[in-house]
């Protein structure tokens, strides 16, 4: 007998569901942890806004991504729309109060993260979401555009983390 042709409409992957569960609970025992040493008090700006490099995008991005949204912005000292981007997301990241985490990436410094994500021009902005990467925009973007994409990003983590 002869296996018949299947199809993989409505498969679902067991790992994706085991890791969704996973960072969810890390999430909100994370939470619980801060609940306890103080309650829900607001993140300090310091601890929003990170500069990464190369030796520390595993332990700053990837590990961070599975308990928060990590937006990435890929930026130079010499590129005139990242002066203005950066100034601008980091006021956001502090306005959306830890929803997600901003990490600063000087592409001068860290060639090998610019060649890995693909990118072609700066800046240019991903999310990492448990360990995967998004691409989010490139370029200048109006604030409004800017809000509604970090809104949809933190709807993602909010289903993925709780």
């Amino acid at each position: 007998m002869q296996p018949r042709n299947m199809s993989m409409s409505g498969v679902v992957d067991l790992a994706a569901v085991k890791a969704a569960g996973e960072a969810k609970a890390k999430a909100e025992q994370a939470r619980a942890e801060a609940a306890r040493h103080g309650g829900p008090a607001a993140v300090p700006p310091s601890a929003l806004v990170i500069d990464v490099d190369e030796a520390g995008f595993e332990r700053d991005v990837l590990q961070r991504s599975a308990e928060v949204p990590v937006v990435l912005d890929f930026w130079a000292e010499w590129c005139e729309p990242c002066k203005q981007l950066g100034p601008l997301l980091e006021r956001l990241a502090v306005e959306y109060d830890g929803r997600f985490l901003l990490a600063k990436i000087d592409v001068d410094a860290n060639q090998m993260l610019m060649q890995q994500f693909g990118i072609q021009g700066i800046p240019a902005v991903f999310a990492v979401v448990a360990g995967q990467a998004l691409p989010l925009f490139q370029g200048a973007v109006p604030e409004g555009q800017i809000r509604e994409t970090l809104d949809q990003l933190i709807q993602i983590g909010e289903e993925r983390f709780g």
